[in-house]
């Protein structure tokens, strides 16, 4: 996989935290990350995922999503839902790095 273009914008959630996110366009690649704990840098998967401006009105105009967790989940609704206009909804349950999240692909009447 390719490595993603810069600037960087992670998404750090915090326990609980609930966010809706307008899916414009997305793409899976690859980041090496270099852990606060001291570990070595390591690769990971990505998914960036495109909003409107009106939802991150600051550049750049997407999120990075780096839970492994998050990126198997939401990676595989946004695949069976390709060519639609997509819009999720994700919870954050603990803390890093063993949060896991819920995902909800929100229908039509609730955009």
């Amino acid at each position: 996989m390719a490595e993603l273009a810069r600037p960087y914008e992670i998404y750090e959630w915090k326990d609980g935290e609930t966010r809706e996110f307008t899916v414009e366009r997305w793409e899976l690649g690859d980041l090496e990350i270099h852990p606060r704990d001291g570990r070595p840098p390591k690769m990971i998967e990505v998914l960036r995922i495109h909003v409107p401006v009106e939802e991150k009105p600051e550049f750049p105009h997407y999120w990075d999503l780096t839970s492994s967790r998050l990126v198997a989940q939401l990676s595989s609704i946004l695949e069976a839902r390709r060519g639609r206009g997509q819009r999720v909804k994700v919870t954050a349950i603990g803390t890093a790095p063993r949060t896991h999240y819920s995902v909800t692909w929100l229908p039509a009447s609730l955009r």
